[in-house]
Parts: C-alpha cells; sequence; structure tokens
C-alpha cells in the first residue's frame, strides 16, 4: 500500500478496484476524479457504507496485513467477559500472521477443515490457505490460487462477524473495525518501504 495509498489514485484505477472488490453501485456513485483512496474509504464510513468500505480495504492490503486487520476485527467481536477461549481455527489463522510459514498455512487450513463451517475465523483461515504458492499438496505440481481470495475471505469474515451476535450492533460493529484500518494505514504509510 504505502505511498500508493495516499496518492491521488485516477478514477479509473480505483474505479478497478472497486470494481474487483465488488463494492456496491451506491459506493461507487461517490468516487469523484479527485479521490484518493483513504479519503473515499472516509466517505465510505461517513456514510455508512461499511460493508463497501470493509470490502474495499481487504483488497487494498498485502495478504499477510490482510489478514492481521481480519483476525483483530474477528477478535473483536469474540471476545467475551466470560474469558471464553478463542477457537482454534481463529488461533491458527493468528498464528499463521506472527510467523507465515508454509506449516502454518497448511495447519490453518486443516483447522478450518475440521472447524466445518463458514465462521468468520474459518474464512480467515481459509484466506490464509489462500495466500501461499499452492493449493496442492507440497508433493504435487503447484496450483497457484486465484489472487483475489484471500482479500475475499478476510473481507467476508469481517463482515460476517459484525453480524453475528447481537447483529442489530454491526454499524458499531463495522465502524471499530475501520477504526482498526484506519490505525493499521498509519502504520503501514510510516513504515520503511523496502
Amino acid at each position: 500500500m504505502g505511498s500508493d495509498a495516499e496518492a491521488k489514485t485516477s478514477e479509473s484505477a480505483l474505479q478497478q478496484l472497486c470494481n474487483q472488490a465488488k463494492v456496491s453501485d451506491e459506493a461507487k456513485a461517490l468516487l469523484t476524479e479527485e479521490s484518493r483512496t483513504k479519503e473515499f474509504l472516509a466517505r465510505l464510513v461517513e456514510e455508512e457504507l461499511f460493508q463497501d468500505a470493509i470490502r474495499l480495504f481487504a483488497y487494498l492490503l498485502p495478504k499477510r496485513e490482510a489478514i492481521g486487520w481480519g483476525c483483530l476485527c474477528v477478535r473483536h467481536v469474540l471476545a467475551s467477559p466470560e474469558g471464553k477461549p478463542l477457537p482454534d481455527v481463529q488461533l491458527a489463522a493468528e498464528r499463521w500472521v506472527s510467523a507465515p510459514n508454509e506449516e502454518n498455512r497448511w495447519a490453518a487450513k486443516q483447522a478450518a477443515d475440521k472447524e466445518e463451517s463458514k465462521s468468520p475465523s474459518s474464512l480467515l483461515a481459509l484466506g490464509v490457505f489462500f495466500a501461499g504458492p499452492s493449493l496442492a499438496a507440497p508433493h504435487m505440481r503447484p496450483v497457484p490460487p486465484p489472487d483475489h481470495l484471500t482479500s475475499l475471505m478476510v473481507a467476508s469474515a469481517a463482515i460476517k462477524s459484525g453480524l453475528v451476535n447481537e447483529p442489530k450492533k454491526a454499524k458499531e460493529k463495522y465502524r471499530v473495525f475501520m477504526q482498526k484500518a484506519s490505525a493499521l494505514m498509519a502504520r503501514l504509510q510510516q513504515s520503511p518501504q523496502p
């Protein structure tokens, strides 16, 4: 992301990203020739088009950072005053963010397979698996995953996590998710580029 996120983005480039992220026509109508990514995201939040903002942000980030942000969003919803332990599938996704290696990537897939659900944590774990170089087992010929699958899984996980447990509070949760997104964007822009 880096300087590209802050730099003026041509409408066609931002439009292309919006199309890829499948943001709504209502969100696309807010685009102008002067739209910058950061300001456009802020406008989506201001207009309470949270799901569009979440989708777009998930597509803006590199895969590891996207999954890390998704983990923060899902963890926010999973937090409970009773101190209930996090699901294994959530921990598997977070483990990969901390150490993005093949062992942890395959462990995330196994955790998602074992859970057999489409929970937000399971979607994140699948996003981890799709972030790797191949969908095929290590001893087989590589089958690269489509590039957009990780972003799609992260966006789906964040959107779905806002709707579980008190769906009437989804907007409040989405607002928190986008606050986390703004903080992450600021950190990424301050970090030195390779």
